[in-house]
């Protein structure tokens, strides 16, 4: 145990939820940024210049309003407005 918690204090861990389980993942906070710049250069993920949300919400929200045939009317609540959180990434 001793051994555990000299560990913890010298190498700055975070605590994450597993990608397949819903357990917490204890891992070193370099490592973790490893493989999370690893994953998103392999699988070519880039950063976009604006957030490109408001540019195709608006005509999806302005056509479900149009049209009856995809869903009924009755189940759109007007004026509503998701929150969505953007993050950005750090480059420390």
């Amino acid at each position: 145990m001793k051994q555990l918690n000299q560990k913890l204090a010298t190498e700055n861990p975070i605590s994450t939820q597993a990608d397949k389980d819903k357990t917490i993942v204890i891992i070193i906070s370099e490592k973790y940024s490893y493989k999370i710049h690893t994953f998103l250069t392999t699988n070519n993920f880039r950063t976009l210049p604006r957030d490109p949300t408001d540019r195709y919400q608006k005509p999806i929200h302005k056509t479900t309003q149009e049209c009856n045939l995809i869903i009924d009317k009755r189940q759109i609540i007007p004026n509503t407005k998701e929150t969505l959180t953007t993050h950005t990434q750090s480059t420390t």
